[in-house]
């Protein structure tokens, strides 16, 4: 048999979007990556959710890989099958029959394999997404604060505990915020679905228990009493507050860790008494903001 052209032109014309795109690709990440210089030297104190930011930045663009080199591998697994069947003909060999067949399968298999990476990273782009709005929400409510006299930081990076969300810190003290947003699925104990209890142990939510969240505030802020105490050269106390975004908070106690909806966050700190005095508050400011202020224009 002869080798049929137009067929052949088509199949290498399906091939040509993908090669393209895959040429733009790599010159964009390479014009990318390119380094250039900033119109200012003085660094930016680092938004809500700058981490998560860019973790969610990074999955997309994984997920946008795996999407590419799984059509690269299937269109290419297409083409080669279609090209040595064009080119054998009627006469082809078991060996060149079984090399056609195993070419197409494992290029193609490999194409569903990065698809289902791709849908994996796809379910945790949601999940940073939500964490991402959450602290959104959390610091536009703590951006209210301001007119009790509080500065607020966000995403306060370190060597220990990962990211302190939000720090809010003013005459009535110092406060490290922690963000737990979470998606309402449905009762699992016969609780309102939009109901979170706290235990002083943990959060019962009607879907889950979770046992990590008051943990980790507890370490956030040891850690940022720790830092502020050495950078002040004074003790400072540190009070723990987690906020849920959209849902309602029952407590079983009075605990040490807070934990309550975004919403009344603000009516919180509004609330408490004076215990630091200014100079302090001033001294424990330039030190968070020394440590936050840390991004390029």
């Amino acid at each position: 048999m002869k080798v049929d052209s137009s067929t052949l032109s088509v199949a290498f014309a399906t091939l040509l979007p993908v090669v393209i795109f895959v040429l733009a690709w790599f010159v964009e990440r390479r014009r990318a990556g390119r380094k250039e210089k900033s119109p200012q030297q003085e660094k930016l104190l680092r938004p809500a959710g700058y981490s998560l930011g860019l973790r969610l930045e990074k999955l997309q663009d994984r997920v946008l890989d795996e999407i590419l080199f799984a059509c690269v591998l299937c269109s290419t697994g297409g083409v080669c099958a279609l090209t040595l069947g064009l080119f054998l003909g009627h006469n082809v060999s078991p060996l060149w029959s079984g090399l056609a067949l195993v070419l197409f399968v494992v290029l193609a298999g490999l194409g569903a394999w990065r698809v289902l990476r791709a849908f994996r990273n796809l379910e945790e782009v949601r999940n940073v997404r939500l964490g991402l709005r959450g602290e959104q929400a959390v610091a536009e409510a703590l951006h209210e604060a301001a007119d009790a006299g509080y500065r607020i930081f966000h995403d306060l990076q370190t060597d220990r505990c990962g990211n302190l969300d939000h720090i809010a810190v003013g005459a009535r003290g110092v406060f490290v915020i922690e963000t737990k947003a979470r998606r309402r699925r449905g009762s699992r104990n016969k609780k309102p679905e939009h109901v979170v209890t706290y235990d002083g142990k943990g959060l019962e939510f009607p879907c889950g228990y979770d046992s990590e969240t008051i943990p980790q505030a507890e370490r956030n802020a040891r850690w940022l009493a720790e830092f502020l105490s050495k950078r002040t050269a004074e003790p400072v106390a540190v009070d723990v507050v987690v906020a849920i975004p959209g849902w309602y908070v029952e407590t079983k106690g009075n605990f040490s860790v807070k934990v309550m909806n975004a919403g009344y966050l603000v009516k919180y700190l509004r609330g408490q008494g004076t215990k630091l005095e200014a100079a302090q508050v001033q001294r424990i400011i330039a030190a968070l903001d020394d440590k936050c202020r840390d991004l390029e224009f």
